[in-house]
């Protein structure tokens, strides 16, 4: 699959589940429902071919694929995030 075929919001979600390790409170933060969680995270697991978060209990315990990638799409949103914010210019304002 190519980067350019994928939703980058789907990896928004994905972080936020990392983060909370819950879907309902992903949805939460996100301000989406559960089901459109549970369905972005179902997108995520066709993309990777991996559960990427299995239930255990009311949480959701990250796979080991999961804990590969994370770093990589931490730093990706980030840069993506910076490309965003104000620009500081070393050069006296006219």
């Amino acid at each position: 699959m190519r980067l350019l075929d994928s939703d980058l919001n789907l990896y928004r979600v994905f972080l936020t589940i990392y983060r909370t390790r819950n879907l309902t409170h992903a949805g939460e933060q996100l301000g989406v429902t559960q089901p459109a969680v549970s369905n972005a995270l179902s997108r995520l697991r066709t993309i990777y071919d991996d559960p990427l978060f299995v239930r255990h209990g009311k949480w959701m315990r990250p796979t080991l694929k999961t804990e590969q990638i994370i770093p990589d799409v931490m730093q990706a949103l980030q840069l993506l995030a910076d490309t965003l914010a104000p620009e500081t210019s070393d050069q006296p304002s006219e």
